[in-house]
């Protein structure tokens, strides 16, 4: 389904696709998409033109999504995003790859997470990534595993933008939350050592843990992680 959904939406894909060589109109229309359509509850910030983290503070960033962290509402970024013009050069890709990469390396390398988010653009195409502490590459959420693919980049309005929307739903459902505590193997566990499933107890693991990261569920008030084994969400006891 294309994520161009209105006449608003439309009138901003026009205008970039209008405008090809610059690389404005793509901006504005992903800063739009992403701040009035995906990323739109209180709990989110979409912000434009700020540093990756304050080690880096003279480099900016397209866009940057954040989002508040319960219990203690901690400000943490989400995902980074760089744009490219529409008809960017496979050189124009390269460059945008690589200021998202540096952009999750630098904000990892001070801030102790799992993974952090990341999307580039080129023009209304775009692309969704994943960065895992002292990777050497980014890690495409869908689709080809090359980098700097651009058959690989996803057209918003087009129906092949669902992967685009399924992506942005995980990361909603998996954002890269701050370890909760650390055992001696660096699994990481739950507050509590119990955990229940949403339809049955489970005998998880610690180890089972460290391959799915607690996340903070606001409406229960609880922490939770997927078991793919199981294809069940395990809920820390209250």
């Amino acid at each position: 389904m294309s994520l161009v959904t209105d006449a608003y939406l439309l009138q901003l894909w026009k205008a970039a696709q209008a405008a090809s060589d610059a690389e404005a109109p793509g901006r504005t229309f992903w800063n739009q998409v992403l701040s009035k359509y995906i990323f739109v509850g209180k709990e989110y910030v979409v912000a434009s033109e700020e540093p990756p983290s304050s080690a880096n503070n003279k480099r900016r960033v397209d866009i940057i999504v954040k989002y508040f962290e319960p219990p203690n509402y901690s400000i943490r970024i989400l995902c980074f995003v760089e744009a490219k013009r529409l008809n960017a050069d496979l050189s124009m890709i390269d460059e945008v790859e690589h200021q998202a990469f540096d952009a999750c390396a630098g904000y990892l390398s001070t801030n102790k997470l799992q993974h952090i988010y990341a999307m580039t653009t080129i023009g209304t195409r775009a692309r969704l990534w994943i960065y895992r502490p002292d990777s050497d590459y980014l890690e495409p959420l869908f689709g080809s595993q090359d980098l700097s693919d651009r058959s690989a980049y996803v057209e918003a309005h087009s129906s092949d933008a669902q992967k685009l929307t399924e992506g942005f739903h995980q990361m909603k459902n998996m954002p890269p939350t701050s370890k909760v505590s650390t055992g001696k193997s660096g699994a990481v566990i739950a507050p509590s050592s119990h955990a229940q499933s949403s339809t049955a107890s489970t005998s998880a693991t610690s180890t089972q843990a460290a391959a799915s990261q607690w996340v903070w569920d606001e409406e229960r008030k609880r922490y939770r992680y997927f078991n793919h084994a199981t294809k069940q969400w395990v809920w820390q006891e209250k």
